[in-house]
């Protein structure tokens, strides 16, 4: 029990090139090695008992709660095959990742969240006036709502993000009246 050896942790993210083996994502640092077998239910710390995920699928493979089921819970075998699939396809086609043969994603939805609360923020940070000419953003918050990404949270999480939308929403109706007449909106 405990940890992967890092041995084995970088063999596993040399192989999957630092790609989700759920979702195929290129992630770079925001990723996971997740034991197949959870340490709770005696899994090992092993490289056959390891496989890489992003950070969004690393949250949705926890994200299941048997005393309130929705969806179908990621099941050990899966991931296994998810895991031995995605090696083998990196191992035998080297040519989807050099550069313009994959569309890839920088960030995931929760990244791009994230990205937005911190703009929104910093938005804040510029006093009312002339110099403030950029107007919060919601895309983001509003697509992830949309897809549920924000339901596979912890609940402590989404109050976070949550409190930080309504602030930011108490903020915006205040700022609106405040702007100059032919302010852009930046969305």
């Amino acid at each position: 029990m405990g940890k992967f050896k890092d041995e084995d942790v970088e063999k596993l993210l040399v192989a999957c090139h630092r790609c989700c083996c759920v979702c195929h994502r290129f992630c770079g640092v925001k990723m996971e090695i997740d034991h197949i077998t959870q340490q709770a239910d005696e899994g090992p710390s092993t490289y056959e008992n390891a496989i890489p995920v992003c950070l969004e699928c690393h949250a949705e493979i926890h994200s299941y709660n048997p005393r309130h089921p929705r969806g179908r819970k990621f099941q050990p075998g899966e991931l296994r095959a998810h895991r031995d699939q995605w090696l083998s396809i990196c191992k035998e086609h080297p040519e989807i990742f050099r550069r313009g043969s994959v569309a890839r994603a920088e960030v995931g939805p929760l990244q791009s969240l994230i990205d937005e609360l911190e703009f929104n923020e910093a938005v804040t940070a510029v006093p009312p006036g002339p110099d403030q000419l950029c107007l919060f953003k919601e895309r983001q918050f509003l697509e992830t709502v949309r897809t549920g990404g924000i339901a596979v949270l912890q609940d402590e999480l989404k109050q976070s993000i949550n409190e930080a939308r309504s602030n930011r929403t108490s903020k915006s109706s205040n700022e609106f009246s405040r702007k100059p007449a032919g302010t852009v909106d930046a969305r």
